[in-house]
């Protein structure tokens, strides 16, 4: 999330730099100025093979690492069109968006995630108080307890990682991740967040409709909300319109704004109220998702120290009535 954040607040500065006149090496040599670490060494690389006759896209390409495909696309269309500045304003304003997500969900995770270290340890600790299992044991206990959590959240870090390489492992994930109540809602609507986003920016660039709609696809985040627009680039490789192609499992406000958006000539401010629209959901649902996780672990917790109560107090009753 960091790291995010610097990178966004690097595009800002980028946005600031271009949109003042600055040409983009002198505003790369002040960009990096005000960077430390690995960010500076990447703007750095960046900045040389500009300067060896390299287009931005091509340098950001080398740093895939660094700079997702969304970024890259719109940079290369930006270039074309010669918007770099109004590129990298939007770049940046939705970095922080993202980032103000993650950390209100990293923030409502937080605490739930330590209770759920101490619970693992209070579990056993009444057998162990009653001699039933000695210390060993119940540190064993406790290690498989924390298993439980840390065996699931290993296995989906691998799927993260793997998924960009591993088309067959992302497929399932993103179907999975649909799934979780609030969370799963949540990246549906960012993931159509993110391909409106791609797509306005893109077509504000001046990229070919066609072209926007293929592109954007593939920044959308999402393998299953992509197929839901992967219609509309036949639509409009047939000459009809993109909405046309769209899935109808699409939310039909947005498919009718999409449609008022081609047929009045202003497709992109109505694809950015989709964007605006669906961002808003977004943000509501991970609010909602991180407001309620916690108070459900909780609830858990709670019933479980309840059971335990219940039953150290069913064996103490049990032993003072055998004298």
């Amino acid at each position: 999330m960091a790291s995010r954040t610097r990178l966004a607040q690097a595009y800002y500065d980028l946005a600031v730099l271009l949109d003042a006149g600055v040409p983009i090496l002198r505003s790369l040599d002040m960009v990096i100025q005000g960077r430390q670490g690995h960010l500076k060494q990447v703007f750095s690389r960046i900045r040389e093979s500009l300067s060896k006759g390299s287009s931005l896209a091509e340098a950001m390409g080398k740093q895939r690492h660094v700079f997702p495909e969304m970024d890259r696309l719109l940079v290369e269309a930006a270039e074309t069109a010669g918007s770099l500045n109004d590129s990298f304003k939007m770049l940046s304003q939705w970095h922080e968006f993202v980032c103000r997500i993650t950390r209100r969900i990293r923030m409502g995770l937080m605490y739930p995630f330590f209770i759920l270290h101490v619970a693992a340890f209070v579990l056993g600790f009444p057998s162990l108080v009653l001699g039933k299992i000695n210390l060993l044991e119940y540190l064993r206990q406790a290690a498989g307890v924390l298993l439980f959590l840390y065996v699931p959240l290993g296995v989906v870090l691998l799927i993260l990682s793997l998924q960009g390489r591993a088309y067959w492992l992302r497929l399932p994930l993103d179907y999975l991740v649909l799934w979780i109540p609030w969370l799963g809602k949540a990246i549906y609507h960012l993931s159509i967040c993110r391909y409106a986003k791609a797509f306005s920016m893109l077509y504000r660039a001046g990229v070919p409709i066609s072209e926007c709609t293929e592109r954007a696809t593939v920044a959308t985040g999402n393998v299953i909300v992509a197929q839901l627009f992967e219609g509309g680039i036949a639509s409009v490789r047939a000459g009809g319109m993109a909405c046309d192609g769209f899935s109808k499992r699409l939310p039909t406000e947005y498919r009718q704004l999409w449609q008022i958006g081609e047929e009045s000539g202003e497709l992109d401010r109505t694809v950015d109220k989709i964007a605006e629209v669906s961002a808003y959901r977004a943000d509501q649902l991970f609010t909602t998702f991180a407001f309620w996780l916690p108070r459900i672990i909780y609830f858990i917790i709670l019933g479980v120290m309840a059971m335990m109560i219940v039953q150290l107090w069913t064996e103490i009753y049990s032993g003072l009535g055998a004298f």
